[in-house]
């Protein structure tokens, strides 16, 4: 197999390897989302700094998950375009 080859056959696992793993970070994130909500809707009643925080802490969990699943979707796609270009 040349270089080329394994080089295009690199990319094409990298890719769906990356498109695996952001399906999956999507469902773990709208499963995190849920039990987040959950946590806020029972805090959400008192006022201390330390519930404000943990709410925050797990919204920007939330965020930080979404911009990892749409960052593997872009590899993905960037590795399966070059891949194709080669």
């Amino acid at each position: 197999m040349s270089d080329l080859e394994q080089l295009k056959q690199a990319l094409y696992q990298v890719a769906s390897s990356a498109q695996q793993t952001a399906g999956g970070l999507g469902d773990f994130k709208q499963n995190f989302s849920q039990h987040s909500a959950q946590i806020e809707s029972l805090i959400s009643g008192t006022s201390t700094g330390a519930d404000r925080q943990l709410v925050e802490l797990l919204d920007g969990a939330t965020k930080a998950i979404e911009a990892a699943a749409q960052a593997l979707d872009a590899a993905s796609s960037g590795c399966t375009s070059y891949a194709d270009q080669i």
